[in-house]
């Protein structure tokens, strides 16, 4: 196990791998605003009422300096549109074999 102390942005990245889109932007809010507000993000946590991210998570968060959190948010917005350029990119592939399956010319 981690200590807080030895915490960095793989750690918590790791650790949100099975988080769902809004779960992702959540906490890429509460980031953002902890930053712009200079809070916590479990000061933001509370504020937005973002239950759906695990405290764990914010108190990971937490030992993060500004510049790491930033850091965090820029991986987490990576991952994001990695996954939306993913799906784009399975939708086109699907919709070109449709047509090559419809048009028997090709």
């Amino acid at each position: 196990m981690t200590s807080l102390t030895d915490i960095n942005p793989i750690d918590i990245i790791t650790r949100i791998g099975d988080f769902n889109r809004t779960q992702a932007a959540g906490l890429n809010c509460l980031i953002f605003l902890s930053v712009r507000e200079r809070t916590t993000i479990a000061y933001q946590h509370k504020e937005c009422c973002f239950g759906d991210i695990p405290i764990d998570i914010v108190a990971m968060c937490d030992q993060l300096d500004d510049d790491a959190l930033l850091d965090l948010a820029g991986r987490i917005t990576l991952a994001l549109i990695m996954e939306k350029t993913a799906a784009a990119l399975e939708e086109e592939n699907a919709q070109h074999v449709a047509v090559q399956a419809i048009d028997h010319q090709n």
